[in-house]
């Protein structure tokens, strides 16, 4: 899928996102709709063979028993995401897309929120894991 395909799905998935409601299920139908876009930028990198210390490609052919029961979870995923949109324009360009458009008054600009990503990964302490 093209950059310009991902950020016109992503736009379409925010205003999904913002359509849903209060009420619990909700709560629940927002949280695909992040994961969802989510996955398309992880799909891009991937694609495009984009690796945090062999996450998540090579991790992927590890046996199964080298690798923590919960390896592949959100929160590394989203370390990956983080560590690439700081690292690649075209991923920042996308991750911007996804959190200015998902939520769009968390950050005024790009610079911005690559500053906060950079001090988060910095920090030793936004993620609890290792790749």
């Amino acid at each position: 899928m093209l950059n310009t395909e991902i950020i016109s799905k992503l736009k379409l998935l925010a205003k999904e996102h913002k359509a849903t409601g209060d009420d619990l299920d909700d709560f629940k139908d927002a949280e695909l709709i992040e994961r969802e876009a989510e996955q398309l930028i992880v799909a891009y990198c991937e694609t495009k063979g984009y690796l945090v210390h062999g996450f998540p490609t090579e991790k992927k052919q590890l046996p199964e028993e080298e690798l923590e029961e919960d390896y592949f979870c959100h929160e590394r995923y989203q370390y990956y995401l983080d560590t690439l949109a700081t690292q690649h324009e075209d991923v920042a360009d996308l991750m911007w897309c996804y959190i200015s458009n998902f939520w769009n008054d968390q950050f005024d600009n790009k610079e911005e929120y690559l500053k906060s990503l950079r001090d988060n990964l910095d920090s030793g302490v936004f993620y609890d894991l290792t790749i």
